[in-house]
């Protein structure tokens, strides 16, 4: 019902364009199959507004894996991690899923709201009988990641918003503002930097990890590269479960649209 209210009210609302322009840049497709996508992406967003309240349920029977023995080595290595991902599937039943079936703590990063009220309602879902801690994108935020790092604790950070503090780098072929402090903490805490997406199915959902990506001697731009070309192909494989509302790129930057 979620779905169905959002595609309904989202299809026809103004900023309805705006994420319509956004795929078509970046998937440089016609009108109408962008239409088509964001119609399906508000589904999404609907669905994922209305399983707050159930995402402790959703990932203890409604989840399957692909990759763990990446995680299950990460869990082990005696080392801090940083995960990294995108705002695909449903991002938030990630944490959960890797708490209840692998005793995984991987504490979420995440952007406050404007509102405190919405704020304090979503850090009650996000930290399930307290034992993860959300930390938000702030001052005082990064100064509970250095200290989950230096306890040899896991954080995990979605990575394809638009970070106006960030630096300028390609993605989709257009420039995007985007944070680095993801890569800067592995390398700086000699943390391996794992990519993870969570895929919405028909029954639940699937949540597949990756091998840690190369970071060592190597360039921050460098890293980031690779980390946007594995969200592009993300976002391509399921294009409709990808937020496309987010202000990523600038309106002059949005190629051959108008």
């Amino acid at each position: 019902m979620g779905g169905w209210i959002a595609q309904t009210l989202g299809s026809n609302m103004a900023m309805n364009r705006k994420a319509v322009r956004h795929i078509r840049a970046a998937l440089q497709c016609d009108e109408q199959e962008a239409k088509d996508i964001s119609k399906h992406h508000w589904n999404n967003l609907g669905r994922v507004m209305a399983e707050y309240p159930h995402l402790k349920k959703i990932a203890t029977h409604h989840v399957r894996f692909k990759g763990e023995e990446n995680l299950k080595h990460i869990r082990d290595d005696g080392k801090p991690g940083v995960l990294f991902g995108a705002h695909l599937g449903n991002w938030e039943v990630i944490p959960h899923a890797l708490l209840h079936h692998f005793d995984f703590k991987m504490h979420p990063v995440y952007r406050a709201p404007n509102n405190p009220y919405v704020d304090k309602r979503l850090h009650t879902y996000r930290a399930p009988n307290g034992t993860l801690t959300p930390y938000s994108k702030s001052r005082a935020g990064m100064v509970g990641m250095v200290k989950a790092l230096k306890a040899g604790e896991h954080l995990g950070l979605l990575i394809d918003q638009k970070y106006n503090e960030g630096t300028k780098a390609d993605f989709f072929g257009m420039s995007a503002m985007t944070g680095t402090a993801f890569i800067e903490l592995a390398q700086k805490y000699d943390c391996p930097l794992v990519p993870i997406r969570c895929v919405r199915e028909k029954d639940g959902f699937l949540i597949e990890i990756l091998p840690p990506i190369a970071i060592s001697n190597r360039e921050v731009m460098d890293v980031l590269g690779d980390a946007h070309a594995l969200l592009e192909r993300w976002i391509k494989d399921k294009p409709p479960q990808w937020l496309w509302l987010h202000r990523r790129w600038k309106n002059e930057d949005l190629k051959n649209v108008t």
